[in-house]
C-alpha cells in the first residue's frame, strides 16, 4: 500500500512544520552574537543568511531566533555547527595565483639565501583559515619544488587551522575530486596524489609536512614564530576592530624579515606596526622589518 505524502492537504493528516522565520533585528542580533563569541563576521547578503539559519533551525528542531541564541551563547559546539553551515570557505588549489607565484620565485628564494649557512635550516609556516586545505597543500607543493628539490634537505613544518571542525577533518583526509586538480600541472598531481576512483588521495610525502589543528583567529594563541603567514581571504569576515587586533598578532607571530601573505586585492588596514609592503608584479606582499626585532625584544 502506497504511504500518502500530501500531508498538506485536507484529511491528509498532519501538516508539516512550517519553516522558523527568521526576522532582519533577530538575524542582526545573531550577527553580534557570533562576532562576540568566535570573532566572525557574516556579511554575505542577508537573504542568503537568513535562507540558511531557517534550514539550520529546521535541521535542529528549533522554533525560534531566541532558541538559537540561547543555545549558541551555552554551548561552543552550537556555535561552531551553526558556523559550518552558514560559511563557505572557497578555496582551491594554487588559489590567488600572483600570492603564489611571488611566494615561490621571490619569498622562498630569499628565505634560502638567508639560511643558507646554517646547517639544521628550518622553515615554518602558516595557512590561516586553511579551509579543506587546498591551501596548505598548495604551500606544501611549492616549498618541496623549490627547496628541496636541489637536494638540500631542510626541516619544513606547515600548520594549518581552520576554526570548523568539519573542514579539517576534509584537510586531514586529504582525498578530492579529480575535477579538484584540474588547474594544477599534470606533473604534480602525478608525482604528490594517488588516485583513489575519481578521487586523488594526498601522498605521504606532501602529508606528513602538513599539521593541521583548530583555532579561533580572534583569540591570542602561543605557536611559535613563522617566516611566512598565508592569511588569504580571511580579513573579510571580521569586523574593523578585530581586523587591527589580528593584524598585530600576526605581525607578532612573524620572524624578523618574515612575510605576510593576503588574498589578491585585499590591503593591510591603517595600523602602526611595521610592515614593508613588497610589489612583485601584479601582487604586494608584507614583509616584517629586520629592526622590529630589536623593539619587540623576547616578549613573545
Amino acid at each position: 500500500m502506497a504511504t500518502d505524502l500530501n500531508l498538506d492537504r485536507p484529511g491528509g493528516g498532519h501538516k508539516l512544520s512550517p519553516s522558523p522565520v527568521v526576522l532582519e533585528h533577530e538575524l542582526s542580533e545573531l550577527r553580534l552574537l557570533l562576532e562576540s563569541q568566535a570573532g566572525v563576521l557574516l556579511n554575505a547578503p542577508t537573504e542568503f543568511l537568513m535562507a540558511g539559519l531557517s534550514r539550520y533551525m529546521e535541521s535542529r528542531r528549533l522554533a525560534s531566533i531566541p532558541d538559537l541564541l540561547g543555545r549558541v551563547q551555552t554551548s561552543d559546539a552550537e556555535c561552531e555547527a551553526l558556523l559550518e553551515h552558514l560559511l563557505e570557505g572557497e578555496t582551491a588549489f594554487f588559489r590567488h595565483p600572483a600570492a603564489f607565484a611571488a611566494f615561490e620565485n621571490h619569498i622562498l628564494p630569499e628565505l634560502h639565501m638567508r639560511k643558507a649557512g646554517d646547517s639544521s635550516a628550518s622553515l615554518r609556516l602558516w595557512s590561516a583559515g586553511c579551509s579543506t586545505g587546498e591551501e596548505a597543500y598548495s604551500i606544501a607543493m611549492s616549498v618541496c619544488e623549490r627547496v628541496n628539490s636541489n637536494g638540500d634537505r631542510w626541516s619544513i613544518h606547515i600548520l594549518a587551522s581552520d576554526i570548523r571542525q568539519a573542514a579539517l577533518a576534509m584537510a586531514e583526509r586529504g582525498l578530492y575530486p579529480e575535477l579538484a586538480l584540474a588547474g594544477v600541472p599534470r606533473r604534480l598531481v602525478q608525482w604528490y596524489f594517488a588516485r583513489v576512483g575519481h578521487h586523488v588521495l594526498v601522498k605521504p610525502r606532501l602529508r606528513n609536512l602538513v599539521t593541521f589543528t583548530q583555532c579561533n583567529l580572534r583569540r591570542a594563541i602561543h605557536l611559535g614564530r613563522f617566516d611566512c603567514i598565508f592569511c588569504m581571504d580571511v580579513l573579510p569576515h571580521f569586523s574593523a576592530a578585530q581586523r587591527l587586533a589580528l593584524v598585530q598578532r600576526l605581525h607578532l607571530y612573524l620572524e624578523p624579515g618574515g612575510y605576510l601573505l593576503l588574498g589578491q586585492g585585499e590591503k593591510l588596514p591603517a595600523i602602526d606596526v611595521n610592515f614593508q609592503p613588497q610589489a612583485c608584479d601584479q601582487y604586494t606582499l608584507y614583509r616584517k622589518t629586520l629592526a622590529a626585532a630589536a623593539r619587540v625584544g623576547k616578549s613573545f
